[in-house]
């Protein structure tokens, strides 16, 4: 079987960096080497350390530039861990586009974005929640922004990232009643297709 990129998406609190940890153990446990892209990315180096400044100071298209080459970048790496494991990313390229066309950046910046070489993924997963549930998350963790405390809507900016997120060719995961570990072998069995 063929190394595999896998890409959780979604918003803050739908449980994608815990659905990601237990898909991990769970391929190891049945003998599949691999590897969450959070676990091993240099967090004080390189994009990672700009990334606050880029977030608080930049203009908006100056930041859609950024995350642009910083995809790029990881995508690199990607395919250097893909050599040998299985890859299992906490966000990506959708991410990104999506939090910038919210922000009204100039997505004609990046209107030719398939012909950037960023690795398509071979699963992309959209994992969803009900909202009371990704609420009563949110505020059972720390470090939360006055953004995840907001109940999703049209209008605010958790509600309008969802649906762009939705826009894309993504695999829905309503993640709202299962446990974490139903939920981990629903996705395994889709990523285990081919």
């Amino acid at each position: 079987m063929k190394n595999k990129l896998v890409v959780f998406e979604g918003i803050d609190g739908v449980g994608k960096t815990t659905l990601s940890r237990l898909l991990v153990d769970e391929l190891v446990k049945r003998g599949i080497k691999a590897i969450r892209y959070e676990d091993v990315e240099e967090k004080g180096s390189g994009f990672n350390l700009v990334k606050p400044f880029v977030k608080a100071q930049a203009p908006i298209n100056s930041s859609l530039l950024f995350y642009i080459a910083s995809a790029i970048y990881k995508s690199q790496q990607i395919e250097g861990l893909l050599k040998h494991n299985w890859v299992i990313c906490d966000r990506y390229i959708y991410s990104t586009l999506a939090y910038h066309k919210i922000r009204k950046a100039n997505m004609s910046l990046v209107s030719d974005i398939k012909n950037f070489p960023i690795r398509k993924p071979d699963f992309s997963l959209l994992i969803k929640v009900n909202d009371s549930v990704r609420l009563q998350r949110i505020k059972a963790r720390s470090g939360n922004n006055a953004y995840d405390l907001k109940t999703k809507s049209d209008r605010n900016l958790v509600g309008k990232m969802e649906k762009e997120l939705e826009a894309f060719d993504l695999i829905i995961i309503d993640n709202s009643r299962s446990s974490p570990t139903a939920g981990v072998e629903k996705i395994f069995k889709i990523a285990s297709r081919c």
